[in-house]
């Protein structure tokens, strides 16, 4: 019953569905209207098929052993494209005039999984407490979300720790790498407002 229930909340707190609705709140929240209130979870949403169809590809080839990429070679592979792709998604979207808040945001989801990708030989930073935490900041100052996201963070945190996909350092790692991203989201958003 806790392995399901565990299965459950990794799967339902996915970094692919938190960042999507942290988007499409943080969007509501600050645009009354507008092309970003559905702009900003569209892109999610997009970058996270992306990545989706990558894992599908590889596992369905025979190159992965599982979808999930539970083995050293087959996370970074993963953590290799997701980095590249949002950081590309980021880069065409800065060219193309999208909002700053869009174009912050994706950039540094590419850097949370680039950071991960980069302390591989060290440790496996938790990618979805990484992004529950940094979705948490996206949010604030909207009290429900955030509240919502926060719990998010502590039961993705402990599905992890029972499906023993990490231990107890790995993920505060990854909580450390989602704040201080969300940190810098917000002193960018802040700065390219002021401008």
């Amino acid at each position: 019953m806790k392995q399901h229930a565990a299965r459950f909340a990794s799967v339902l707190i996915h970094p692919a569905v938190v960042m999507s609705a942290a988007a499409a709140i943080a969007a509501g929240a600050t645009q009354r209207g507008g092309d970003v209130v559905w702009q900003a979870p569209a892109v999610a949403v997009a970058a996270a098929v992306v990545v989706m169809l990558y894992s599908a590809w590889q596992a369905r080839s025979g190159r992965w052993s599982h979808i999930d990429a539970s083995q050293g070679h087959e996370r970074s592979q993963l953590n290799r494209f997701a980095s590249w792709v949002l950081l590309a998604l980021a880069a065409l979207l800065a060219a193309t005039g999208a909002h700053p808040g869009i174009v912050i945001a994706i950039a540094l989801s590419g850097l949370i999984v680039l950071i991960a990708h980069l302390l591989r030989g060290r440790l496996k930073s938790s990618l979805h407490v990484a992004f529950a935490a940094f979705a948490t900041c996206l949010v604030w100052p909207h009290p429900w979300a955030f509240a919502a996201l926060l719990l998010a963070t502590g039961v993705v945190a402990w599905s992890r720790l029972v499906l023993r996909r990490h231990g107890v350092s790995e993920l505060i790692v990854g909580a450390v790498i989602g704040l201080a991203c969300g940190g810098l989201n917000g002193l960018l958003v802040a700065a390219f407002a002021s401008a």
